[in-house]
């Protein structure tokens, strides 16, 4: 259920809001079933470009992390067609659990504005976030990881930006160097931070940790001097030099990339090499990994790639990543060489 294009006001917001869950209530009355669940664990507020490629994908992930992680979603469009400059539209998101007769919903806001109004969606969403709740800013807009760009912009997201109690961007795409300034910069103001790069990366971290335990490789870990990571592209992605960190961290190993630019950007390869026995965990399709050590060879699930699997992996804790937090210096003095 959906309501008319109105004005982006918070009073308005909120009116309108209360109208879809009375007619909902009324439906459900007349029709004689169960009225509906409302829940809402937090503010999920997605900052978007009108040109997003993945718009239908985004739609499609929010509509699924609502059964894991019910949320007031807040979908805020930079968009030269938003019609007064700015304007919104409320949704409600309903679905039955499996074997249940009562319906689960959520609600949904999409706001747009035009570049002139941008700086007015920071007010327009302080007043509607769900008081007492976590606020999460999934940050997709492509400026927000680069320098430059209007002040008028800038001023705009960072307003929304200073309501979240985590914010969560990816540096797949942005230009590497300015994406983990911005980044620095805001773990600075003791902000939580994440980069779905970084989640990227947890197969293959569980995948290592649990090789370590093997006893082959039990005994080597203090002759493991060195590692190569293999990644595709033209270029070492974020997830590439995360790796090279955390494998510095846990094994002080000197670490070499090898480029593969035939393969899809990020992660596709890493070997630990040790005096006896060497683990060589690699890409074996879209969703699994080839886990060698020595010569024993087993396969590995390698999932969580999809966009809906990273944000339910990110939403599930929003306090601090202690072991992001760690390495993330040391992977952009990597970056920086």
């Amino acid at each position: 259920m959906s309501s008319a294009l109105i004005p982006a006001q918070p009073e308005r917001i909120l009116k309108e809001l209360a109208r879809v869950w009375t007619s909902l209530a009324e439906e459900e009355r007349q029709q004689g079933k169960p009225s509906v669940v409302r829940a809402c664990a937090m503010t999920l507020i997605v900052a978007t470009d009108d040109d997003d490629q993945e718009a239908l994908s985004v739609a499609q992930t929010l509509t699924e992390l609502m059964h894991v992680h019910p949320s007031r979603a807040v979908v805020l469009r930079l968009s030269q067609g938003a019609e007064s400059g700015l304007s919104s539209r409320v949704f409600a998101q309903c679905w039955k659990p499996f074997g249940k007769a009562q319906q689960i919903c959520c609600e949904q806001i999409e706001i747009e504005a035009n570049k002139d109004r941008w700086a007015d969606v920071g007010p327009t969403v302080l007043g509607i976030i769900v008081p007492d709740l976590p606020v999460v800013v999934w940050c997709r807009q492509k400026g927000a990881l680069q320098a430059g760009g209007s002040e008028r912009q800038r001023n705009g997201l960072e307003a929304v930006l200073s309501l979240a109690t985590k914010i969560v961007v990816d540096t797949q795409a942005a230009p590497l160097g300015e994406a983990l300034d911005v980044i620095r910069d805001w773990k600075s103001q003791d902000r939580v931070v994440a980069d779905l790069e970084w989640t990227r990366l947890t197969p293959w971290r569980e995948a290592i940790a649990h090789a370590f335990d093997e006893p082959l490789v039990l005994g080597q870990r203090s002759s493991m001097q060195s590692a190569e990571i293999t990644y595709g592209g033209s270029s070492i992605s974020a997830g590439a030099y995360y790796m090279a960190a955390w494998l510095q961290t846990g094994l002080k190993a000197n670490i070499r990339f090898r480029q593969r630019p035939e393969l899809s950007a990020g992660v596709h390869g890493v070997l630990i090499k040790s005096n006896q026995v060497d683990v060589n965990l690699s890409a074996s399709g879209d969703r699994c990994m080839r886990l060698r050590i020595g010569e024993h060879e087993q396969q590995v699930g390698l999932a969580g790639h999809s966009g809906y699997e990273l944000m339910r992996e990110e939403l599930t804790v929003l306090g601090p990543d202690r072991v992001f937090d760690s390495i993330f210096n040391s992977a952009r003095e990597l970056q920086r060489q």
